[in-house]
């Protein structure tokens, strides 16, 4: 059954336009939200209908909300300008979305993570960039400055005066729903894709990612993941110490029983740090690292 069908059937007959509302309240958004932002109207309409029809009706709301994002998007004029190699990705991405069925519900809250990239890759507020998903509304926390003591401070200072400030850049994040191309090549070709949208995003300083993965200590015990942060420090990318934290903690040691045995045995204190990599440097990786347009 089509969502738009399925809400009819659970008691909403004015589906269609609860519908344009809800997604027309995104475009009210400022320009530099977070794809996490869920504008106040949208929500009163999520809440309307959760109220009027119940849980399903307002996970079958969400659920037509991708589609008839991805069809926006699909006639809209903002599709025609990514570069080419992103528009691959991102016409693959669609693919994948409109697939969903109902049994994607579960998925389908405005708490979710998982939904909320799913929507901003649906209405092109995220692009697809192989292995991971490319915000171009971010920017670095200036409290990085310190993170990483006195010793650092002076050297960091340098290095964002160089970069020419702390925002905005690229931030790539990891998506649960899209982890086929998670390996060394998609890596490398989201490093590519980065390297592309400069021209469509000239205001971008860089790209910035934040993760236990970049810790250094992560390769000497999982050398499957060095290539998270050693090929773009190849690069030219600074990789900056941020805290330990209980997030480091919790995601190190989630799926690795060695990384969970290390930290147990106190022979491993899981941290985050920072990838931050400057435009030119990564444009000329770029450079030196092509790869067909897949």
């Amino acid at each position: 059954m089509g969502a738009l069908a399925h809400l009819h059937s659970l008691g909403l007959p004015d589906a269609s336009p609860r519908l344009a509302r809800f997604l027309g309240a995104f475009d009210t958004l400022r320009r530099d939200s977070r794809y996490k932002d869920v504008p106040d109207a949208a929500r009163v309409i999520h809440d309307e209908v959760l109220r009027a029809a119940g849980e399903p009706a307002a996970r079958a709301l969400l659920l037509a909300a991708l589609f008839q994002a991805v069809c926006g998007s699909l006639a809209g004029t903002r599709l025609p300008l990514l570069p080419p190699r992103v528009l691959n990705h991102q016409l693959r991405q669609f693919a994948r979305i409109v697939a969903h069925d109902d049994a994607f519900a579960f998925e389908c809250s405005l708490a979710s993570d998982a939904y909320m990239k799913e929507l901003g890759l649906a209405r092109l507020r995220l692009y697809a960039g192989a292995s991971n998903l490319i915000d171009p509304q971010a920017g670095v926390a200036r409290s990085v400055l310190w993170k990483g003591g006195p010793l650092q401070l002076l050297r960091r200072a340098l290095l964002f005066a160089r970069i020419g400030g702390f925002k905005p850049y690229f931030e790539i994040h990891a998506h649960k729903l899209y982890m086929e191309e998670f390996s060394a090549e998609g890596r490398r070709e989201c490093y590519r894709c980065c390297a592309d949208l400069y021209a469509l995003h000239p205001e971008m300083l860089g790209m910035y990612a934040g993760s236990w993965f970049y810790d250094p200590a992560v390769a000497r015990l999982s050398p499957h993941l060095a290539y998270l942060r050693d090929d773009a420090v190849a690069g030219g990318c600074a990789c900056l110490f941020v805290a330990h934290d209980e997030q480091a903690v919790s995601y190190s040691t989630a799926k690795s029983e060695k990384r969970r045995a290390a930290w147990a045995a106190g022979t491993y204190r899981p941290a985050t740090y920072a990838l931050v990599w400057p435009r030119r440097a990564q444009i000329a990786w770029a450079r030196r690292e092509p790869s067909p347009i897949s």
